[in-house]
């Protein structure tokens, strides 16, 4: 559902001007971004865990499997 003449006015004025449909490309590339980043930061630790004998194996595997379906559900939801 599209906004209204009246409603696409507000948000213009409000944001300075800003087309809205420019805003969902640039709040989903955000939240993409930092899903990415957390995933690649965490990661790394938990690699760093695994190297060092701290994390076992088995809690890599599920740790994995739970990044990849959240970044699938993540794109799913927002990306499509």
């Amino acid at each position: 559902m599209g906004m209204t003449a009246g409603q696409t006015q507000a948000f213009k004025a409000a944001s300075g001007n800003v087309d809205p449909g420019i805003m969902g490309p640039v709040c989903e590339g955000v939240l993409f971004a930092v899903l990415f980043l957390w995933a690649a930061w965490s990661f790394v630790d938990v690699w760093q865990g695994w190297a060092n004998q701290k994390v076992r194996s088995a809690l890599m595997g599920r740790f994995v499997i739970k990044v990849i379906v959240l970044l699938l559900f993540a794109l799913w939801m927002f990306g499509s």
